[in-house]
């Protein structure tokens, strides 16, 4: 028995494709959302991997926040 609502904002383009790649497959969005929230409880988690960056990356993003970049050529790469 469904007894709530779910509300998520997205871009009116991204729910357009969204609805017409599920459509294709015999779904509608509210079905794929349902899915979704099966399969996180299911997983305890979600129900794919996410990238996570590495020390490097981690380290860039700190200095980009502190804003201690520095310019880079990419003939230095």
């Amino acid at each position: 028995m469904l007894t709530v609502d779910v509300r998520a904002r997205v871009e009116p383009e991204l729910k357009r494709e969204a609805a017409a790649v599920l459509k294709a497959s015999g779904l509608d969005v509210s079905t794929a959302i349902r899915l979704f929230l099966r399969s996180v409880v299911e997983k305890g988690g979600l129900p794919m991997d996410l990238p996570r960056p590495n020390a490097t990356t981690l380290a860039a993003i700190k200095a980009a926040k502190e804003d201690k970049v520095s310019d880079v050529d990419l003939d230095d790469l």
